[in-house]
């Protein structure tokens, strides 16, 4: 049951990267980079899961001393703009910086069909998760 549940959850994340794409006379083509968050069994610990919008801080979590806090943005919706009219999407990019006082800021960024970068915070809502993990790699 977890494997469907997984597989399925990694389909409506495909989906969600495709919506927004129409054709426009020319080849417009999506990529949506999806990082896999450990699994449950993995020693990992999850310490916090939430949405937030890009440019939004969050603390970093406190972990034991043999692990290292890790963190995991997933983009869950996005817009092609946000004003009319919209524009087809031809990438999504979410990630966080590390700002070297115990917290991160998480980014995403929406490319368009037309060459542009949409970074406003209401073109892309991201779940966001933190571990804290034994190892680097977080598995």
């Amino acid at each position: 049951m977890k494997a469907l549940t997984e597989n399925n959850f990694c389909l409506i994340l495909l989906s969600l990267a495709l919506i927004g794409i129409v054709p426009t006379g020319s080849r417009v083509c999506a990529e949506a980079v999806y990082i896999i968050p450990p699994s449950a069994d993995s020693g990992a610990l999850l310490m916090y899961k939430s949405v937030h919008y890009s440019n939004e801080t969050l603390a970093k979590p406190s972990c034991d001393p043999s692990m290292a806090p890790k963190i995991f943005v997933t983009p869950v919706r996005m817009l092609g703009g946000t004003r009319s009219p919209i524009t087809p999407i031809a990438g999504v990019s979410t990630y966080a910086v590390d700002n070297g006082d115990g917290t991160w800021t998480v980014k995403g960024q929406v490319k368009t069909s037309g060459d542009s970068t949409i970074e406003d915070p209401q073109g892309i809502a991201m779940i966001v998760e933190t571990y804290c993990c034994t190892n680097d790699l977080c598995n």
